[in-house]
């Protein structure tokens, strides 16, 4: 430890104290480097970053939330909405009505699902529709075939309408006894 002082300063009577109220310089003392704090503060560590884990599992979580709602929907459509559709209300009808069908299905004919639809629509010409549903009854299942027109003012008519069922098809309509298949 070094400790300089200024030329004015005496001792009088060897007093100690005396040098250590007077002009003393400190400068060197406190940038002494032994005695000094170890050189500047380190700056804290940067905070962990994932870069973009964060934003693409945002992104994927909400991907996935609408899939997930997309396929609930279009489930619920094919097996509950359909059903309720005019146009295989008309077919189950038809079905219920056919002997062929019955001795195949049994009684008691519903829908329990669909696997594909389509319909279009055109204020001009009218509307088309085309399903594919499930049906169940007392004796069997099969898929029902329905291709449906119904003219801009005009009436319900099935293009088709045909049963697949225990390994045979059947064709409702019956195009030599109703050639229209108008309902």
């Amino acid at each position: 430890m070094t400790i300089f002082f200024n030329s004015n300063v005496t001792l009088r009577q060897g007093r100690v104290c005396d040098l250590l109220r007077r002009d003393v310089d400190l400068g060197d003392i406190l940038t002494d480097a032994a005695h000094a704090t170890p050189g500047p503060v380190p700056p804290p560590p940067p905070h962990r970053r994932h870069g973009c884990l964060w934003g693409c599992l945002i992104a994927v979580g909400i991907f996935l939330l609408c899939a997930i709602g997309g396929g609930y929907y279009l489930y619920y459509y094919l097996n509950h909405a359909v059903k309720d559709t005019p146009t295989v209300k008309a077919a189950i009808v038809l079905v219920d009505n056919d002997q062929a069908a019955r001795a195949l299905l049994g009684d008691n004919v519903a829908v329990t699902g669909a696997s594909s639809f389509s319909s279009s629509s055109d204020l001009a010409t009218g509307s088309k529709e085309s399903y594919v549903v499930h049906v169940k009854g007392t004796k069997g299942e099969g898929d029902l075939t329905i291709d449906a027109d119904t003219p801009k003012g005009g009436a319900l008519h099935f293009d088709k309408l045909s049963l697949q069922a225990g390994g045979q098809t059947l064709d409702i309509l019956h195009e030599t006894s109703n050639p229209g298949g108008a309902i």
